[in-house]
Formats: C-alpha cells, structure tokens, sequence
C-alpha cells in the first residue's frame, strides 16, 4: 500500500512539474510574439520595464528575450531549492503541494496576458519612451 502511494505522489510531482514548465514555456513564447507584434505586456518582465518605461531606453528584442529567459530560469532555480526544502524537512511525501502557488501565479499571468492581447488591445499597445537607443557596447568603444 505505501509503495503505490509513493508512486501516485511520484506521478503527481512530475505531473505539477511538467505543468510548470508549459506554462511558463507559453508565457515566454506569447510575450515574444507580443512584443514582435508591437505589444508591451509587463507581468513579470519587470527588468525589461524598468528599462524601457523609467529609464528611457528602448531595448532590442533580443535583449528582451535573453532577459525573460533569464528571469525563468531564476524562477525555476528559486523553485527547485524550495522543494529541496521538504526533503530537508522530511516531508518529501508532501512536496508537490509546494509547485500548486507556483503553478496558480505562472496560469494566472497567461490568462492576464492573453485577455491583455485579445481582449483589450489598446491597453497593451506599447508607447516607447523618448530617449535614445540601447546602445550595445564592445570592447573598442569608448564612453
């Protein structure tokens, strides 16, 4: 009997993981195809908010995505050690209720964002600051 309920929660674990994952693959794949549209949602590209909206500077796509990405993989390390956590505390059993906020906040951005893109359109529509370009930098140039 406990073998079986392991394996259920083994499933359950790898199940909420493998949601995780969709979710937030979605969500970088809609915000990209946003922003190449001309749309600017913020949800949780806060550092590519600060840039573009308080310090005046319109960053390239690229950056915009690398930034994302990068953010994703914080939150996925950031989850990852959290759950360690239950084994630390010998209650690996019940770790899967551990990814159930996680996954609620990741779902609850996708439905904001698409309801942002399709629904109302003129509040994502992105107004770039005035300001001058990123500029990239390389080891020739000077300040």
């Amino acid at each position: 009997m406990k073998k079986t309920s392991m394996r259920i929660f083994e499933a359950l674990w790898r199940a909420l993981w493998v949601l995780l994952i969709l979710a937030n693959v979605y969500d970088l794949v809609f915000s990209a195809v946003a922003w190449k549209m001309g749309h600017g949602l913020i949800e949780e590209n806060f550092f590519v908010s600060i840039f573009q909206y308080y310090g005046g500077i319109n960053i390239p796509f690229d950056l915009e995505l690398m930034t994302m990405i990068g953010v994703k993989l914080l939150f996925f390390t950031g989850i990852y050690w959290y759950t360690k956590l239950f084994d630390l505390l010998k209650a690996s059993k019940y770790k899967w209720t551990a990814l159930i906020p996680f996954i609620a906040i990741s779902i609850f951005v996708d439905v904001a964002d698409t309801f942002i893109f399709f629904i109302s359109p003129s509040l994502a529509r992105r107004h770039p600051p005035p300001g001058p370009p990123f500029k990239r930098c390389g080891l020739n140039d000077t300040l």
